[in-house]
């Protein structure tokens, strides 16, 4: 299987490592993924929580810690490899986080938790790629839309959320029995496929929640 491209990066397989928070994703663990060949994310929940002025002024904290987490990632992966940071919509400070994370040149941010809508116009011209997570066709083709009109921009990547994942978007309880990840995905990878010959841009298709091993991965790189 051939890595996931982003840019003037290429991850050796692709495979991402989610952005779980508070405190799990953080350097150590987003850096060595990428060493090893994967793409690493760091979450920016929280992400200074350690920081001494946190529970006084934690929008500050949380900004500090940013550039150090990125920094002692890429001191383990390495300056070649691509590492990326999870943000949520829901976040407080949203958009202030995705303008430090740009300034200190992360080359990747995956936003969900609420629709990305705004998320082009912060990391213009920049190197930072950005992908949106979707849990469905017709949330993908609203994003995909919306970034199009609005700012001229095609996403560098898409992730779906099924209903097994942790941190999915949100599905109802009979929504989680009669809907699966597969299923979705292949939904998502036909329209895409469409806005990639539209606007010549290819577009890396991530499904996640409920991948546990490589029987899981051969499964969806197929589709």
């Amino acid at each position: 299987m051939k890595g996931i491209k982003l840019g003037n990066k290429e991850s050796k397989y692709p495979i991402i490592q989610g952005g779980m928070g508070v405190g799990v994703s953080l350097h150590r663990l987003t850096g060595n993924v990428s060493k090893e060949g994967g793409i690493g994310v760091i979450s920016a929940a929280d992400i200074g929580y350690k920081e001494p002025d946190f529970e006084k002024n934690p929008m500050l904290a949380n900004l500090r810690a940013i550039g150090r987490e990125i920094k002692k990632a890429r001191e383990i992966a390495g300056k070649d490899k691509i590492i990326g940071m999870n943000i949520m919509v829901a976040m407080q400070n949203y958009a202030e986080i995705v303008k430090e994370c740009v300034k200190q040149k992360i080359d990747l941010i995956i936003s969900g938790a609420g629709i990305p809508k705004d998320l082009p116009e912060y990391v213009k011209d920049s190197k930072t790629k950005i992908a949106p997570i979707v849990s469905s066709l017709r949330c993908c083709e609203l994003v995909v839309k919306h970034w199009i009109k609005k700012y001229n921009y095609v996403p560098d990547m898409i992730v779906i959320e099924g209903p097994e994942a942790g941190g999915h978007l949100g599905f109802k309880k009979e929504e989680i029995e009669e809907k699966n990840l597969e299923d979705i995905t292949k939904e998502v990878v036909d329209y895409v496929k469409k806005v990639e010959k539209e606007y010549d841009k290819e577009i890396p298709v991530i499904a996640a929640g409920g991948i546990w091993d490589k029987k899981d991965i051969d499964k969806f790189h197929k589709i």
